[in-house]
């Protein structure tokens, strides 16, 4: 037979667990009993079974089971724990700020079966509460346990509705909590104003990576073809230069070149010679010609 499974959620978590149903017919926000490994828990059918699967490295023999479909004793018991919740809160509040601890308490849980309670704190470092969880189970008659949760983890549990007027992602329907830095806002080109880019636990708001992806996606095609209009631009300005250059050397005189000077420089010095023999001849004939008139005469 093939298991069939479904994915709960808790009240205190977003957190989507899967679970097998069985032969049970359930659909989406059915409440449920089922079974977990610190007892009995009533949760919420947020992924239906013809959508649900069991996640990759998860051996189907430890997947726990829905007992049954939350009955009338079951809201009963619901309406009873959260009763209880408040008082036992409060008691611990008290003590945390008799015993001078620096945490801060957000949330407190009984399980189903009311013979556990689960008090959700934040703190910026370590606290020793041992001293406490003594005090709590001697006075409330149950099983305690102390869990440190993240600011995030604190703004969903604690639920309010933000900037944009709607009630908190992080209480709906975010289960998990992807990395936000101030280069999604850059990107964007929103405001650095920690006033506006921030959410009430005093982080970067989760909404600013919802359309990061697209956002750095149309940047990097804006980049591309700013890239590729500069590049054409600088070959069409080469190419312009070159031409230039051709043509101003097609109109400019060309220089004389050196060899030619120096032909030039040769050139002239034999004319100058010529010259000068020229004379010498011309002077010795004359000189010649005087002589024999001279002998000529009587």
């Amino acid at each position: 037979m093939v298991k069939r499974y479904a994915g709960v959620s808790f009240r205190c978590s977003r957190k989507i667990y899967c679970f097998e149903i069985g032969a049970l017919h359930l659909k989406v926000n059915d409440a449920v009993v089922v079974e977990t490994d610190r007892g009995i828990n009533m949760g919420q059918v947020v992924v239906p079974p013809e959508l649900a699967t069991l996640p990759e490295g998860v051996a189907s023999e430890g997947v726990k089971k829905v007992l049954r479909k939350a009955r009338d004793d079951d809201f009963a018991k619901l309406k009873e724990n959260s009763r209880r919740e408040v008082e036992v809160a409060q008691a611990c509040r008290e003590k945390i700020k008799a015993c001078g601890l620096k945490m801060k308490l957000v949330q407190a849980e009984f399980m189903h079966d009311s013979n556990r309670v689960i008090f959700y704190f934040t703190a910026e470092n370590r606290v020793d509460f041992r001293e406490l969880v003594k005090d709590l189970a001697h006075s409330l008659h149950v099983r305690v346990e102390m869990r440190q949760i993240g600011i995030r983890d604190a703004a969903g549990m604690s639920g309010g509705v933000g900037i944009c007027g709607r009630e908190l992602c992080c209480s709906t329907f975010l289960s998990t909590f992807e990395p936000v830095t101030v280069k999604m806002a850059k990107e964007q080109n929103l405001a650095l104003n920690p006033m506006k880019i921030s959410g009430i636990c005093g982080r970067l708001m989760c909404c600013l990576g919802y359309e990061y992806d697209n956002y750095s996606q149309s940047e990097g095609r804006r980049k591309s073809r700013r890239k590729g209009k500069n590049s054409s631009e600088k070959g069409s300005e080469s190419r312009d230069q070159k031409g230039s250059e051709r043509g101003s050397e097609d109109s400019s005189p060309k220089a004389p070149d050196e060899n030619l000077k120096k032909a030039g420089a040769e050139s002239s010095v034999g004319e100058a010679k010529r010259k000068k023999g020229s004379r010498n001849t011309r002077g010795s004939n004359r000189a010649g010609n005087r002589e024999k008139r001279k002998k000529e005469q009587p």
